[in-house]
């Protein structure tokens, strides 16, 4: 749990998040992991097989997506390739991040929301003192899937934002779908990406 607290917390301050929705989707299945999910048609998703081809492109002029670049990239690498998580991103830089983590033991949600959403707090806070938490461990549904939320708020560099953690629970395995907005772009651009996440979120499947 340490090791993917750890992982979260790096992605995120290396890509912070808001958006606008697209009409159009695309599926992206993860390449070891067995899920898949429909996101935005206009979204770069990247993972540690397909990074250092967006990586080239970028380098010798062939990319046209705005959402990222080679730099950005270069840096989310490691991350990518040691915990073979993937990280969505959608043409203003705003993304998801999915991580899978075996918990080595089948967890109920009310069991998950007494024992590790308190320790996940405790963690954040530690990083954070300042943080302020808007959800600790709410059952939310989008379309059929239930997702267990953390939600809080911070300041990153002066700019307030916030980070949200939407967890699902299949077995022994653990989904950790992590988001970050900041206010940056204004407050239409965060409600257009939370509403984009949601529609994402009630298409994820995990292949049985």
């Amino acid at each position: 749990m340490k090791k993917m607290f750890a992982l979260i917390m790096a992605l995120v301050m290396c890509l912070l998040c808001v958006s606008a929705m697209a009409q159009e989707t695309q599926t992206y299945t993860h390449p070891n992991q067995g899920y898949s999910i429909q996101v935005p048609a206009d979204w770069l998703c990247v993972d540690k097989t397909n990074v250092q081809q967006y990586i080239d492109a970028y380098e010798k002029g062939e990319m046209s997506f705005t959402g990222t670049n080679a730099i950005t990239l270069e840096e989310l690498k490691p991350q990518l390739e040691t915990a073979d998580c993937a990280v969505l991103i959608n043409p203003y830089a705003n993304n998801v991040v999915i991580v899978k983590e075996n918990m080595g033991m089948a967890f109920t949600e009310d069991l998950f929301v007494s024992m590790v959403i308190p320790m996940l707090k405790s963690q954040l806070a530690n990083q954070m003192p300042a943080i302020e938490f808007t959800a600790e461990g709410e059952k939310v549904a989008f379309g059929e899937k239930e997702f267990i939320l953390l939600a809080a708020e911070y300041s990153l560099n002066g700019v307030t934002a916030s980070v949200d953690m939407l967890f699902y629970l299949d077995d022994t395995d653990l989904y950790t779908i992590n988001l970050t907005t900041t206010s940056v772009f204004g407050r239409d651009a965060v409600n257009d990406f939370y509403a984009d996440v949601q529609a994402a979120c009630a298409t994820f499947t995990v292949a049985k």
